[in-house]
């Protein structure tokens, strides 16, 4: 009894002493932070730049000369939120004169801005009256026909339209054709 006590004690630490295979998952949880998801969160830069881009390819490949379209979207910043404000302006003007008949004029200004918060059960949320869509930095165009100069100020056109970016921000390239090797 007490050998086959000690081999089945045995038995038990070799399983609860994994390390190396604690490390390995540690290097895939790394390495999974990295690459870009698939699936980002709603509303990031990531999620917004994917559906600009896919919502530009779509619409690019259906004009006349274009086709093989890849796009690319750079944004300046995330979705930004605009909370309601309760703001308190003071004015203060003041004239003086002093006893020798100098005059001045004194105008203080201050204002105070505060974030309206209201209470959600027993939570205190702030009150959001919009959101802006963030802003577009460039983007990349490449695409088979735009070797054509009319096509290619057709795209830029309707880049910039779509997208309120101004022409200098948007980029229009040819793409490579596929040789036979």
């Amino acid at each position: 009894m007490i050998t086959g006590n000690l081999l089945t004690h045995q038995d038990n630490n070799d399983q609860t002493l994994p390390v190396y295979n604690e490390e390995k998952d540690e290097s895939a949880q790394v390495e999974e932070a990295f690459k870009r998801d698939s699936s980002p969160e709603p509303n990031s830069m990531e999620d917004y730049e994917m559906r600009y881009e896919n919502q530009l390819k779509e619409l690019l490949e259906q004009m006349i000369g274009l086709s093989d379209v890849s796009v690319m979207v750079n944004l300046a910043e995330t979705e930004r939120a605009i909370y309601e404000r309760d703001s308190v302006t003071k004015e203060q003007l003041t004239d003086e004169t002093d006893r020798e008949g100098g005059q001045r004029s004194v105008d203080d200004r201050t204002k105070e801005e505060q974030v309206v918060i209201i209470r959600e059960g027993d939570k205190e949320v702030p009150i959001l009256t919009h959101k802006e869509k963030p802003e577009v930095k460039g983007v990349l165009v490449v695409a088979h026909g735009v070797d054509n100069a009319n096509t290619k100020s057709q795209v830029v056109e309707a880049v910039s339209r779509v997208l309120d970016v101004p022409t200098h921000r948007i980029s229009v390239m040819p793409k490579k054709t596929k040789e036979g090797s």
